[in-house]
């Protein structure tokens, strides 16, 4: 809707009436996704440093990960973040984004959209009242005042000054002024009835700054179990990949060659053993697992340390879904994959608190 700067068509001054509409209409906008953008990265910046799931490094994240997988008990959503984990932390992302705003920080989140919608407002005050004075004291025409308003905006707003007809009939500016507040009036009362749910509307959106931030490190995934790297450092080496903690192989499928028993071991234990694993299937040629690293290609570029280090997260998750697993990968953990019976002592508390050590 055109915001109707009232009175000025009856006092005789068209062209302030025309340009102050079209003014407002484009400010309408421009306000709008100015202050949503603005209470989008200082959400972001808010959660990525105290809203403990999304805040701390992709390890920490990790964590949290995997205690809702564990509360949730769902076995697609682990298979998800088996199979694809770039694409299930994002989901995640989202899914806190979306609680904090709208659930567990709502209040808060609502208190920043109004402190920038009256940000906003004073920013286009000011700009009115700053161009106004400085044509009245310094001269200069109605291009002046629009260079001087549109140069007090171009931080925060996407605003532009060509509006393809002459209007260097406008002289009276205290009165162009006082009309032109009476159109921000009403654009303020329309913002002040924006709603923080309305997530879609925001021109940068929280969660996709988060995964921006979150998701732009190494994604290698180790060649045995699937884990991804956790190095926390952004400019480590390709060739040091590592992982706190890695898992039974037998959560990414793999099988002895010939069987279908799922291979049981976690990596850090079969480094440290005297078996052996073929680097291509397709191949009889073995190396043995304490000089993994031979094998070249994504071996070479892990460090896996033979400390037989396991998390009891992991034995819980193969006990819990060992049918799911089997039945989805056509395997069983039998035979050389048979699962340890003192794995199944574990509760699903007693792996969550596990990842304390992550």
């Amino acid at each position: 809707a055109a915001f109707q700067i009232s009175g000025i068509y009856c006092k005789g001054h068209p062209s302030a009436a025309v340009l102050g509409e079209l003014i407002c209409n484009k400010l309408k906008d421009s306000t709008v996704q100015a202050v949503y953008k603005k209470t989008a990265m200082e959400l972001a910046d808010e959660m990525m440093h105290s809203y403990p799931p999304l805040s701390g490094n992709k390890a920490n994240m990790e964590k949290h990960i995997l205690k809702s997988l564990a509360e949730k008990e769902d076995f697609d959503s682990y298979i998800n973040y088996l199979r694809r984990p770039r694409s299930h932390m994002e989901s995640f992302i989202k899914e806190e984004v979306k609680k904090y705003i709208l659930t567990e920080h709502k209040d808060k989140a609502l208190s920043v959209l109004e402190k920038n919608v009256k940000r906003i407002e004073k920013l286009v005050s000011d700009a009115v009242e700053t161009a106004t004075e400085n044509v009245k004291t310094q001269g200069g025409d109605i291009d002046t005042w629009l260079k001087k308003f549109s140069s007090s905006l171009e931080d925060e707003l996407a605003f532009s000054t060509n509006y393809g007809q002459n209007f260097g009939d406008i002289n009276d500016f205290d009165f162009f002024k006082k009309e032109l507040d009476k159109g921000i009036k009403s654009i303020v009362e329309e913002m002040s009835s924006l709603k923080i749910d309305s997530m879609q509307q925001f021109s940068v959106r929280p969660d996709q700054l988060l995964i921006d931030h979150k998701c732009k490190t190494y994604w290698s995934q180790c060649p045995f179990c699937g884990a991804v790297c956790s190095n926390t450092a952004e400019d480590h080496s390709p060739n040091d990949h590592m992982v706190t903690f890695h898992r039974p192989n037998g959560t990414n499928g793999v099988n002895w060659k010939g069987t279908v028993e799922l291979y049981i071991d976690f990596c850090s234990t079969s480094v440290a053993s005297n078996l052996e694993f073929y680097p291509n299937p397709s191949s009889d040629q073995t190396v043995p697992f304490k000089v993994y690293k031979t094998a070249g290609g994504e071996y070479a570029e892990w460090s896996i340390t033979p400390d037989n280090s396991t998390l009891a997260y992991w034995k819980w998750f193969v006990c819990r879904f060992q049918r799911d697993l089997e039945d989805y990968y056509k395997k069983k953990f039998k035979g050389y994959g048979e699962i340890p019976s003192e794995w199944r002592h574990f509760t699903k508390e007693a792996a969550i608190k596990s990842l304390e050590k992550l």
